[in-house]
């Protein structure tokens, strides 16, 4: 089951941010996904380097503010897996679960192997991206796993912009998020859950695979049915955090893709509920910015029928 679930009773056009605890992680660990992501990330960044990471000149300090901050909550929250040894600005990064090991000058760049910020997010499932000024540009970032946009087209951008052309339903939403980055204060950092509905399971979403995606839901679509729309639908969950960074000034924007096969979800009476609530009280434009408006019948149907097959007892 996903470990985020963010449906209710209803469909909530808010933000829906909290701080995090001190005793939770800003970078999560999901072993049983990990080497498979970061062997993905290292593919993906292989084929098409300058695709998956870019970066302005200008903002290395907040590069290795990333590095920084990344590696200590690492060692905080998984000790057995990570590990770091610091003398002066010398330090030695051990991650056993790739079993990797790397010596570096903390604020050197020419002792990584790449940039601060691309080797730090090979160590990471997030994506990680960053922003900077007073409208909060997206200035750099390791983004692999978006769903349905790229650094190609949103280098430089305000945050609110991110996502253009930005429709009426989700504006207020953008430039509260800008806002709230313009407010961030350093050591709170925040979260967010956000959701979407997809026809294929691939972790890359990018704008590059965009038609293709397109093209798949429009094949697959005539033959769904509300018996085998479970099996064919994926829910995605995008844990969204945002950190000041202390030297920098900066933002970091990190982005963890959890999923999971609809029928999954489903089979849990209340979660099948649930997203039916929510689904259901979307708003037209919303579930149109989604890509979810052609099988939304369809889904609302199976998601009916699984509550009925296996009701909540009290």
């Amino acid at each position: 089951m996903l470990p985020y679930f963010p449906f209710d009773q209803q469909f909530n056009n808010k933000m829906g941010t909290s701080f995090l605890l001190e005793t939770d992680p800003l970078i999560e660990v999901d072993e049983l996904q990990y080497l498979s992501e970061i062997a993905l990330k290292h593919q993906l960044l292989s084929d098409l380097p300058t695709y998956y990471f870019q970066s302005l000149p200008g903002y290395e300090t907040a590069q290795w503010d990333v590095v920084d901050l990344v590696l200590h909550d690492l060692v905080r929250f998984s000790p057995n897996q990570f590990s770091l040894d610091q003398i002066g600005d010398r330090w030695q990064w051990i991650n056993r679960l790739l079993n990797e090991e790397t010596t570096f000058t903390f604020g050197d760049a020419t002792t990584l192997p790449l940039a601060p910020l691309d080797w730090i997010g090979r160590q990471v499932q997030e994506d990680l991206i960053l922003l900077a000024g007073p409208e909060s540009r997206l200035v750099a970032g390791q983004l692999c796993f978006a769903n349905d946009w790229c650094l190609d087209e949103k280098l430089g951008l305000p945050f609110w912009q991110i996502h253009a052309p930005i429709t009426p339903i989700v504006e207020p939403m953008m430039r509260a998020a800008q806002t709230l980055m313009e407010r961030l204060p350093i050591g709170r950092s925040v979260w967010r859950a956000n959701w979407s509905v997809k026809i294929s399971n691939q972790l890359d979403m990018t704008c590059r695979h965009a038609q293709t995606l397109r093209q798949l839901l429009t094949d697959r679509l005539p033959a769904m049915t509300p018996s085998t729309i479970g099996e064919e639908l994926y829910v995605r969950i995008e844990r969204q955090t945002l950190t000041r960074l202390p030297r920098s000034g900066a933002v970091l924007f990190g982005i963890h893709t959890y999923q999971n096969l609809l029928a999954n979800e489903a089979a849990d009476p209340d979660r099948a509920r649930c997203m039916a609530a929510v689904f259901s009280t979307t708003p037209p434009a919303m579930l149109a910015y989604k890509s979810m408006t052609d099988f939304l019948p369809l889904l609302l149907t199976y998601l009916r029928n699984q509550m009925a097959l296996n009701p909540i007892i009290l």
